[in-house]
């Protein structure tokens, strides 16, 4: 993967992120580099893979084409 790939992956993470949790991009990036939304890798019970994200008590699936919230406590 060369530097400008690597770039535009980013880029896509960063806007889904952004995405999930309602912020701009730019506040996304922020929040991951000041490790306030934390990443991991995972699978679901299908055996689909996912990255799971939290971020301030929120929690979302990401997987490719569609995000997943955890439901919200009242």
């Amino acid at each position: 993967m060369d530097e400008r790939e690597m770039y535009a992956e980013m880029n896509a993470l960063l806007g889904t992120l952004a995405k999930a949790f309602d912020l701009e991009p730019e506040q996304a990036a922020r929040a991951v580099e000041a490790g306030e939304i934390a990443i991991a890798m995972q699978e679901d019970a299908r055996g689909e893979r996912f990255l799971a994200a939290e971020y301030r008590g929120r929690s979302a699936q990401i997987y490719q084409g569609a995000i997943r919230h955890a439901p919200q406590a009242d």
